[in-house]
Order: C-alpha cells, then sequence, then structure tokens
C-alpha cells in the first residue's frame, strides 16, 4: 500500500507544476512512485513517424520522471512490426538506446522497465525482455506473471515455475534485478491468442500468486508489487493479506 504506478497509458497530459505537485505528495506520503507508459508505443512499428512518436513518448516520460519522483517508467515495446524476431529485437534494442541518450536517462532518476507481454503476437517474452535489459543500460524487466501466465496458456502455476523464472532472471542480472524488482499482478483469462482479460486476484482463473509470496518472504526479497486487477486496490490488500498471514504463521 505504498507504492503508486501513475497511469499515463493514453499519454502524459499533465503540466509540469502538476507534476510537481504529485512528485510533492509522494515524498510527503512516502510513496513510491512509478509510472506506466502509453499503451499505444509501438518501437518497431512499420511507420517510422509511429516508431519516432513511440521514443519521444519514453523520452517525455524520462524528463517528467523527477518532477513526479516516478523511479520506474513500464511500457510495453509493441508489437513486431511484421520484422523477424531478431530483427524486431535489433530495432526495439536501438529504439531504447536513444532514448536512455536523448532523455538524459542517467539524471532521470528512473529506470525503463519494458513489461512482459500477455498477447503471444506480441514483442515481450520472458526472454525478450531480458535480452533488452542485458543490452540496454538503464532497463530493468517488469516481471508481469498473469500477462506470462497467459503468454504460456497457464504455465506459471507452481514453486518450480515461479523460480525458473526469479533464477534466470537473478542469475543473469544479478543485484540490477535483485535490487530493482517490479512486479505486477492479477487473475486473467486468456485464449489461444494470449492475454484476453484481467480478473481479481484469489478466485477460480490464475495465477496463484501464493506461491510467489512464499518464495519472495523466504528468499527476502523486497520486490515492488503493483496490483491491475480490476479493483486494484482490492488486489494490492490481497497480496499484503498473503504476506502478512505467512508472517504470522511462522512466527
Amino acid at each position: 500500500m505504498d507504492a503508486l504506478e501513475y497511469a499515463a497509458v493514453r499519454g502524459l497530459r499533465l503540466s509540469e507544476d502538476r507534476a510537481k505537485r504529485i512528485g510533492e505528495l509522494s515524498h510527503q506520503s512516502d510513496v513510491f512512485m512509478t509510472m506506466h507508459g502509453a499503451y499505444y508505443i509501438s518501437l518497431a512499428s512499420r511507420n517510422l513517424d509511429v516508431r519516432e512518436r513511440s521514443k519521444a513518448r519514453l523520452i517525455k516520460g524520462l524528463h517528467f520522471a523527477p518532477l513526479m519522483r516516478v523511479r520506474r517508467i513500464v511500457f510495453h515495446p509493441g508489437g513486431y512490426g511484421g520484422l523477424g524476431r531478431e530483427e524486431a529485437f535489433t530495432v526495439i534494442r536501438n529504439a531504447l538506446r536513444e532514448v536512455w541518450e536523448r532523455g538524459d536517462g542517467p539524471q532521470s532518476g528512473a529506470f525503463l522497465a519494458p513489461e512482459i507481454a500477455g498477447k503471444i503476437n506480441m514483442f515481450g517474452s520472458a526472454e525478450e525482455i531480458l535480452r533488452l535489459c542485458v543490452e540496454v543500460e538503464g532497463c530493468i524487466p517488469t516481471i508481469d506473471w498473469a500477462h506470462l501466465y497467459a503468454r504460456t496458456q497457464g504455465g506459471i502455476k507452481t514453486r518450480d515455475d515461479y523460480l525458473r523464472i526469479l533464477n534466470l532472471y537473478e542469475e543473469t542480472l544479478g543485484e540490477l534485478f535483485t535490487r530493482n524488482m517490479h512486479f505486477h499482478i492479477s487473475g486473467i483469462t486468456y485464449t489461444e491468442a494470449g492475454e484476453r482479460a484481467h480478473r481479481p486476484l484469489g478466485a477460480s482463473w490464475g495465477p496463484d500468486i501464493l506461491p510467489l509470496v512464499e518464495i519472495v518472504r523466504e528468499a527476502g526479497y523486497r520486490p515492488t508489487f503493483i496490483s491491475e486487477t480490476p479493483e486494484p486496490v482490492i488486489g494490492a490488500l490481497y497480496a499484503k493479506f498473503l504476506l502478512d498471514e505467512l508472517e504470522r504463521s511462522n512466527q
């Protein structure tokens, strides 16, 4: 209950004065601030103008980050743009390198945080996001566990499923990952194409986040959990309830 992801999903539409006020309030309330970038970012689009506008939106996010005390800018890199997977990766990687340089990334105080995608035909598998974070300065991963569950057709169920992903990221990125863990959580429904709709946590649809919360507690990880359930506060309270119950049962 002490983190907030500012939703700039339809563009960053606020004045610098309002951005500064948000930053002041987050400081007064001790709320850790992140931002979700526009849904329509498409760094490998067939349309070169769309690519440039996508980069500009991320650059604007980096410029606004210090005003709002935002520490992570979450975004979907977009689709493959009709390119092969390797060519699309190269285009997206180079675009993010440009964004980091033009956006004065090191001065922003924020990371770029590309997110695992829920649609199978979208760029953003666990491996693609990891590789971006290896090859682009200023990138950390956003692991959306519901998206990964949908993308793998229900493949995130057990403790070992969670550990496989966490170990892969930790072994590859080291402290860059363990010090900046950023997770999205929710229930989800899916089709053969992947993500369909976000749902509440703790109901009949997956993923079950209890194994994840158990691992976090046992390993001493300190991730930021962002609830993306239809009622985000209830989702956040559910995750906190699980952690509190584990703490009580092990006292």
